[in-house]
C-alpha cells in the first residue's frame, strides 16, 4: 500500500467517523432528540434524516406544526453543510409549505447547492412516508474555521 492509499483510508474512516458522531448529535443531543429527529444518511454535501410523527407534531387544526418541518429541515440541512467541512450557525432560513403532511412521517433530503469563502448554501425537499413532496427549503449557513460541527471537523 502506496503512501496515498493510506492518505485516502485514513481520510475515509474520519469521514466514517464523523457521520458516526453527526448521527449521535443528532439524535441523542438536545432540542433533535426532544423532536424525534433521525439520521438516515450522510454523504459528502448530502444529508436525510426524518421525524415519525406523533400527537406532540401537531397544531390545533391537527396537522403538523410548520416549526416540526423548519426543524428537521434546518438540522439536516446543515449537517449536509458540515460533511463538506464548513458547518457553522444557520444565517437564513426559507420554506415553502406546500400541502399539509397525510403520512405518518416527514424526510428532509438535502444538498449543497455552493460552498463560497464565508457561506454554505442548502437546498431541501420534504416528502411525507407516500413519497408526496410536502414542502421545499433553502438554507445559508456560516462557514466557521477551525471548529467541528455536527462532528465534522473543518477543512481549514
Amino acid at each position: 500500500m502506496t503512501d496515498q492509499d493510506n492518505k485516502k483510508e485514513h481520510f475515509k474512516m474520519q469521514v466514517e467517523e464523523q457521520k458516526k458522531v453527526a448521527k449521535f448529535l443528532c439524535e441523542e443531543a438536545g432540542f433533535s432528540k426532544e423532536v424525534g429527529m433521525e439520521v438516515l444518511e450522510v454523504a459528502d454535501g448530502y444529508c436525510s434524516g426524518r421525524i415519525r410523527l406523533e400527537k406532540k407534531h401537531l397544531n390545533p387544526l391537527n396537522t403538523v406544526h410548520g416549526g416540526v418541518f423548519f426543524a428537521l429541515a434546518d438540522t439536516i440541512c446543515g449537517i449536509a453543510a458540515a460533511s463538506t467541512g464548513y458547518g457553522g450557525p444557520t444565517v437564513q432560513g426559507d420554506m415553502d409549505y406546500m400541502r399539509p403532511v397525510k403520512g405518518k412521517e416527514i424526510i428532509c433530503t438535502a444538498r449543497v447547492v455552493k460552498t463560497g469563502r464565508t457561506l454554505t448554501w442548502v437546498e431541501g425537499i420534504i416528502t411525507d412516508d407516500n413519497g408526496i413532496e410536502v414542502a421545499r427549503t433553502k438554507f445559508i449557513y456560516y462557514r466557521l474555521k477551525e471548529t467541528r460541527h455536527f462532528g465534522f471537523e473543518s477543512l481549514e
